[in-house]
């Protein structure tokens, strides 16, 4: 995408009361190189807009165990919080 792209979603996204999720299970952990994260390629992290509200992170974060975890800010983990929600997981 071009640059600021995800920036521009991501406003829209909360702008009609969504969150903005990275999925980083198969890209993060420095897999595309320059940066750790790939939303990082697009430059946006140094902007409120760029940075996204829930990272998922897997796979190489267990390393080869079955290991995951979701990232989150304050304010989304929060509205878990408020609606009872302790616990949860991407496995079946």
């Amino acid at each position: 995408p071009p640059p600021g792209y995800l920036a521009k979603v991501a406003r829209a996204v909360r702008a009609a009361g969504g969150v903005y999720i990275a999925d980083e299970v198969q890209t993060g952990f420095g897999r595309l190189g320059s940066t750790f994260w790939a939303w990082e390629q697009q430059g946006d992290q140094m902007s409120e807009d760029g940075i996204p509200d829930i990272v998922t992170l897997g796979k190489p974060f267990g390393n080869g165990m079955p290991l995951a975890a979701v990232v989150t800010t304050p304010q989304v983990a929060q509205a878990f919080e408020d609606v009872g929600v302790e616990y949860f997981n991407t496995f079946a």
